[in-house]
């Protein structure tokens, strides 16, 4: 169902996840927006029947937001991301398959409605069994955001799931609760700083020291 485009509700170790396989949407990553119609970063969307604008229907929140995705492992920042700074790949290192959420510039993988306004993508690696099984299932990430509408919790229990979000699915996983019950942390490092862009399971402090440790690592060398 994933890897025909469909829209599926699946259990991450952080909170639930409304995810798309990102394969079938590379057909349209180079169209150009067509007069009249939505677009991305000048870039044409898929039709609105598709899972990826779904997402956005069921969330009820805009277009221009970007979705980030799950990934196989680190080896992904290269596949999918460019000048990956080594902060970042500390941090990969460290704590992926984990709750962390990195923001790196995108690559031509990246379809541009998928990338954000400045050409970042954000990837994690999900320590998720069931998660890890779908992307090796699809043979491609999977764009998740969490399953709940916008302003609203995000679910960390199948009992916390909106109804309505449930009915706007294709397929959904019950997994009952979530190991971490807390989204991820997200933190880009693309400005040469540490920023954390959202708060989350894995502790400022814990970022830091990674952080720290690898700028060590390459004053060291200089």
């Amino acid at each position: 169902m994933l890897s025909s485009g469909g829209l599926a509700l699946i259990p991450t170790e952080t909170v639930y996840g409304l995810a798309v396989a990102v394969a079938p949407l590379a057909q349209v990553r180079t169209a150009e927006g067509a007069p009249g119609e939505p677009s991305v970063n000048g870039a044409a969307l898929p039709p609105a029947s598709s899972g990826y604008r779904r997402i956005f229907s069921v969330k009820q929140r805009d277009l221009t937001q970007t979705v980030p995705w799950l990934v196989g492992g680190v080896e992904d920042l290269d596949r999918y991301g460019c000048a990956v700074d080594e902060v970042t790949r500390a941090l990969a290192d460290a704590f992926w398959p984990g709750a962390l959420t990195l923001i790196v510039r995108a690559n031509d993988r990246v379809p541009r409605f998928m990338q954000a306004a400045d050409g970042t993508v954000a990837l994690r690696c999900s320590a998720s069994p069931v998660v890890a099984a779908l992307i090796n299932a699809c043979g491609c990430p999977l764009a998740t955001t969490s399953a709940n509408t916008h302003g609203m919790p995000a679910p960390a229990a199948w009992a916390a799931v909106e109804q309505r979000v449930l009915e706007g699915v294709d397929a959904a996983i019950d997994a009952g609760e979530t190991p971490c019950q807390d989204a991820s942390t997200i933190v880009s490092c693309v400005s040469g700083e540490v920023v954390i862009a959202r708060y989350g399971a894995l502790s400022e402090d814990d970022i830091q020291r990674v952080a720290k440790t690898a700028r060590m690592r390459i004053q060291d060398r200089q």
